[in-house]
């Protein structure tokens, strides 16, 4: 008989250690994973740098092509990739550089599929360089005169006109694929 009940016993502290293997382990794991966080991005959900404070695009330095002043509703309704030629005393116009990175931020706005409507490209060349070379119709070109910003950087604008991301020169194209998927989608747009 007392081998009976050492087997009863021994089942039932089996149940008892595998129902507290069941519950507790997804616990354990779900607080080792919030506080350890090891898929999180150190720099937080985008992968440009978050400008803050808010502000629109300085239109006031911008020109068209032809020196008329450019309209602010340029950038409302769309997302905008917009880059900022570095100001470069060897060169008149868009160097290779540059062409290769409209040529990146064109296969970004591409790889949008659907969402690529709800995007647009713009390059600011500094101004008397500015030429009016053969890009295709897709891209608005604009002279910028004292341009406040950091030359050279990509930014993100949203469709109100604020400045919302810069990718410094030598970013990683995916990262801004990423984020602009992501606000595509946020937005219900991609």
């Amino acid at each position: 008989m007392e081998a009976t009940m050492t087997n009863g016993n021994r089942r039932q502290k089996a149940i008892l250690l595998g129902l507290a293997v069941i519950f507790l382990l997804p616990l354990a794991a779900s607080w080792t994973l919030y506080t350890v966080r090891p898929f999180d991005n150190p720099g937080g959900l985008q992968n440009g740098v978050l400008l803050d404070p808010v502000e629109r695009v300085p239109v006031s330095t911008l020109t068209t092509l032809d020196g008329k002043p450019v309209d602010s509703a340029v950038f409302r309704g769309k997302w905008t990739l917009l880059y900022h030629v570095s100001a470069n005393q060897d060169t008149v116009g868009c160097d290779a550089d540059c062409r290769e990175m409209v040529d990146t931020l064109s296969r970004v706005r591409i790889a949008q599929n659907e969402g690529m409507r709800a995007v647009q490209r713009v390059l600011l060349e500094p101004a008397g360089s500015a030429q009016a070379a053969t890009f295709d119709d897709d891209l608005k070109v604009f002279e910028s005169h004292d341009w406040p910003l950091a030359q050279g950087a990509v930014y993100l604008v949203d469709r109100q006109g604020y400045l919302a991301l810069r990718y410094d020169p030598g970013f990683d194209p995916q990262g801004l694929l990423d984020d602009l998927d992501r606000l595509l989608r946020l937005a219900g747009e991609g």
